[in-house]
């Protein structure tokens, strides 16, 4: 594997994701090109044909090297507003409805699929209750040791 270089900020999987990303560059101040790898020669085992495969990753190099950091920090903060965007528009096209059980009075009430990730007033008891949403994984999430809750007396 090739040493990965500094000046590499991005690796689109796409020529024209890659173009884009200079393009948006650019309108921040900050020059860069794009490193398009050459083709990769495949032999098939069988027929021992040799095919011309193109490439599937684009390096973004900024240019001027004192512009590195402030190019990831804006590509991060495009991307993240992208992903986050994306999670929008999934949760704005859901339909149907959602069953969430309150954490604090223990019934169960149906919502909108859109309320899916968010965290409503339970209709019963007015408590705050978490509406689950399949889209998000904390199996990640190490949320610490459980706090011991004193009896009530």
């Amino acid at each position: 594997m090739a040493e990965e270089d500094p000046m590499t900020v991005f690796v689109a999987p796409s020529l024209p994701l890659a173009e884009a990303a200079v393009k948006l560059l650019a309108g921040e101040g900050i020059d860069a090109e794009v490193i398009v790898p050459p083709p990769k020669a495949e032999s098939q085992l069988i027929t021992g044909v040799t095919d011309m495969v193109e490439p599937d990753e684009f390096h973004i190099r900024i240019l001027d090297a004192a512009k590195v950091d402030d190019a990831n920090k804006f590509l991060g903060s495009v991307i993240a507003t992208a992903k986050l965007q994306a999670i929008r528009d999934r949760r704005a096209n859901r339909t149907g409805t959602i069953s969430a059980v309150c954490e604090d009075c223990g019934r169960a009430s149906d919502w909108p699929a859109i309320a899916m990730g968010t965290t409503e007033n339970c209709p019963h008891c007015g408590g705050y209750m978490d509406i689950p949403d399949p889209d998000e994984d904390w199996s990640e999430m190490d949320f610490g040791e459980a706090e011991e809750q004193e009896d009530e007396k």
